[in-house]
């Protein structure tokens, strides 16, 4: 009896593969432990897992998860998010737990890994995602270790996002990836958004302990704008906040045009 040829994988079934690979620990120790045989999905998978060298597999992981710490604008994402992950790590979150859940997450799929692999979100953005989820599935851990979480590293985590989004709208021309961040609005000079926080949050940022203690006040407006000269970011009045209306007004068109004289619209 004649066996029948092997199916090989093509191009992106053997790429899926190996990001399967460098991307699940539990699919490493599998292969290590149980063979090949149990691990492949068919026959064309199976001639690949049974070259694998699992020293190199478990020492290329290792530097893959290096790597996309490291990716992204001015030094990845730990320099990306500093105080989002300084809250974390005071509840006891540290980088690698992070890093292998996000890797782990439908965030990290959307994610533009691959230069040739077709448009996605920035890796801040896509990290920023999984880290509010993070927030929100994990609220008495937390919140038990002192971190205001809920609200100040949610809100922390969205604007250090949006620094990184609009330095990059800054330095990147053409962009090299998607923003599906809601707000970003096209100015004569760039691009501006406005957001809205908590004033314990803004005072944070500015470095006040005291004022950060404060509980009550309203909300703060806080607006982003990325123009050729850099980005510029800070609380704003509700006059300036008016720029961001979506119904036209007198008011509106007077903020835009102080805000253009500025070199800010």
């Amino acid at each position: 009896m004649i066996a029948p040829p092997r199916r090989h994988l093509d191009g992106q079934q053997l790429t899926d593969l190996l990001m399967r690979l460098l991307l699940d620990e539990r699919l490493r120790d599998r292969l290590a432990d149980e063979g090949a045989a149990e691990v492949a999905s068919g026959p064309g998978e199976l001639e690949c897992l049974e070259t694998v060298d699992l020293c190199e597999l478990d020492s290329a992981a290792r530097q893959f998860r290096a790597a996309v710490w490291k990716l992204g604008r001015n030094g990845g994402l730990a320099s990306a998010f500093p105080r989002s992950l300084r809250l974390l790590a005071s509840a006891g979150v540290r980088d690698a737990e992070l890093l292998t859940g996000f890797l782990r997450s439908e965030e990290f799929g959307r994610f533009r890994l691959l230069p040739y692999s077709g448009r996605g979100l920035s890796e801040e953005e896509t990290f920023a995602t999984y880290l509010i989820g993070f927030v929100a599935a994990h609220p008495d851990r937390l919140t038990d270790a002192g971190v205001h979480a809920p609200v100040v590293l949610r809100e922390t985590v969205t604007h250090e996002l949006m620094t990184a989004l609009f330095t990059a709208l800054v330095c990147e021309q053409p962009l090299s990836f998607d923003i599906a961040v809601e707000g970003i609005v096209r100015t004569g000079r760039g691009h501006a958004a406005l957001r809205r926080y908590t004033p314990r949050s803004v005072a944070s940022w500015a470095g006040r302990p005291a004022a950060a203690r404060q509980e009550s006040g309203e909300p703060v407006a806080y607006a982003y704008f990325a123009t050729p000269a850099g980005v510029r970011r800070g609380a704003v009045s509700a006059q300036v906040a008016a720029a961001f209306e979506t119904t036209p007004s007198a008011e509106g068109d007077a903020a835009r045009h102080a805000l253009s004289r500025r070199g800010l619209w």
